[in-house]
């Protein structure tokens, strides 16, 4: 009988596990301040601020994280930099990068945000929470990367709020971003 308990116990872990893991990714959207633009094809957002403007992407269920610790989520994408194919070209002044809201426990008003940029990140097309060499800013205090701002503030959490992914540079071109992800091991 205690072996069958173990079996239960054991199959209803997974079943949760398995729930919590497949949950159906949201529907990509963009955002726009005149006179930059956006549009979605697929999984990919062109985002275009050459003449000014702010613009960027999000994941229509992303708030679904609110009250995830600091160490518990990644949050990543990809980016190139168009029609150059480059990873520099439309990277500058804190653009393309993550915002993520941060609930500090207790939680403020208005919600403060992290700030993971391309040119902190090395300009190499990918912009992580995974990454050790990306650095994290905060209430304007910088950390090494995300493990760094974790580890000094762990009883921060994911606010619920909308973490995106905005450029405001006024670089030449557009920029694609793809591959935007935000994942709970």
């Amino acid at each position: 009988m205690r072996r069958l308990h173990i079996v239960f116990a054991a199959l209803a872990l997974s079943v949760v596990a398995v729930v919590a893991v497949a949950a159906p990714p949201g529907k990509l959207k963009c955002f726009s301040g005149a006179p930059a633009t956006c549009s979605v094809s697929q999984n990919t957002v062109t985002l275009d601020t050459s003449s000014g403007g702010f613009a960027g992407a999000y994941i229509t269920n992303s708030r679904n994280v609110s009250g995830t610790s600091l160490s518990g989520i990644t949050f990543s994408f990809q980016y190139d930099c168009d029609p150059s194919d480059t990873k520099t070209a439309c990277v500058g002044g804190g653009s393309p990068r993550w915002s993520i809201p941060i609930n500090t426990n207790p939680a403020t008003t208005p919600t403060p945000y992290a700030f993971l940029d391309a040119a902190g990140c090395g300009s190499t097309g990918t912009v992580s929470t995974a990454s050790a060499s990306c650095p994290v800013n905060f209430a304007s205090i910088d950390y090494a990367n995300w493990a760094a701002f974790a580890a000094a503030n762990p009883t921060y959490t994911i606010a619920n709020a909308l973490p995106f992914v905005i450029t405001d540079t006024t670089e030449p071109g557009t920029t694609l971003i793809f591959a935007i992800t935000i994942t709970r091991p």
